[in-house]
Order: C-alpha cells, then sequence, then structure tokens
C-alpha cells in the first residue's frame, strides 16, 4: 500500500502546483486578451466603415449567419453599419464584418476576423486582393463566378470554392438586411 501512495500523493502534489500555476496565468492574462480584443474589433470596424468615428451595437433582427450589428457615427450622424457575420465555410465558421455606407448606399469594406479554412487555399480570404474586390460595391446580391465580368460578381478563390460561397452569401445577407430597412 505504501508504494501506491508515495507515487499517489506526488501526481496529487504536481497536479495542484500545475492548476494552480495555469489559474494564476489566466487571471493574469484575462484583461489583456479582452483589451485585446476590443482593439481589434475597433480597428476592423474602422477599416470596413472608415467615416465612422465611433460604433455602437444596436438592437437588430439577425438573419442568416449574422450576429451583431454596430451603428457607426461621426458626430451625431450615423454614416452607416457594420454587421458581424459568421457563415460556415469549407472548414468551420468564418467570423467576419461587412461595412455598409447609409450615405452612399455601397459595401465600405469587408474584412474576415477568425477562420479555420485550408491554409494556402480558403485562407486565402484575408488578404487584400480578396476582400478589397468587396470596397464600393452596390448593394446587389452578390455571386461567384470563376472569372468575374459584372459588377454583382465575384472571382472565387482559386480551389476554394466552398468559402468564397459562404463569404458571398454572408454578404448578401448583410447588404439585404440593410435594403430592408431594418435599421430604421
Amino acid at each position: 500500500m505504501k508504494h501506491i501512495l508515495k507515487p499517489a500523493l506526488s501526481l496529487f502534489l504536481i497536479a495542484a502546483v500545475i492548476t494552480a500555476l495555469l489559474a494564476l496565468v489566466r487571471n493574469l492574462t484575462e484583461e489583456p486578451i479582452k483589451t485585446q480584443r476590443k482593439n481589434t474589433m475597433e480597428r476592423t470596424m474602422k477599416a470596413v466603415l472608415p467615416d465612422a468615428s465611433d460604433f455602437t451595437e444596436i438592437p437588430a433582427t439577425l438573419t442568416g449567419s449574422m450576429v451583431r450589428v454596430f451603428a457607426g457615427t461621426k458626430g451625431s450622424e450615423t454614416v452607416g453599419f457594420v454587421i458581424e457575420l459568421a457563415p460556415v465555410g469549407y472548414a468551420g465558421e468564418i467570423n467576419m464584418m461587412v461595412g455598409i455606407s447609409k450615405i452612399t448606399e455601397t459595401i465600405t469594406g469587408m474584412r474576415i476576423l477568425r477562420h479555420s479554412e485550408t491554409p494556402g487555399l480558403g485562407a486565402l480570404a484575408v488578404k487584400e486582393n480578396f476582400y478589397s474586390k468587396f470596397d464600393g460595391r452596390s448593394l446587389v446580391p452578390l455571386r461567384v463566378v470563376r472569372t468575374a465580368s459584372a459588377e454583382n460578381e465575384i472571382d472565387s478563390i482559386t480551389s476554394s470554392t466552398i468559402t468564397t460561397a459562404a463569404i458571398i452569401k454572408a454578404v448578401n445577407e448583410a447588404t439585404e438586411w440593410f435594403k430592408g430597412g431594418n435599421w430604421k
């Protein structure tokens, strides 16, 4: 019995010390992580709706993959909206934001926050040459094609049609929400 008790007590003490250290590290890093996430959200909102200086989450009827809606203001005027979405791509959720200008009624930007898409394929959606394709687009339903030739077409990311289609569907949901006047 003694030969079992000594190793068991040693393992218990090691586990207790490691658990205490993990709890300490979590407590020390919790606030910096929250601050970093908040700063990243604010930078992303500013990137997709550059005319706004402040952002406030607003109550909204959420449809499809919509997660939250933020009103972007400059002074006391609402200049547009940032819609956070989470469509399902090839390998899981694609957390993203779409900015829509209330003034010009165009898409002002799209950014991917987090994803688990295939590196080198679907992960190319985070590159500027893909997300810049949405800048300044009118609020017409978009569709995925191999070679875009019309205003409502977006080139598919090579070998990543599922990812591209999920992003396009989410952008279309955001524009439909705006065109539906749900923000009035």
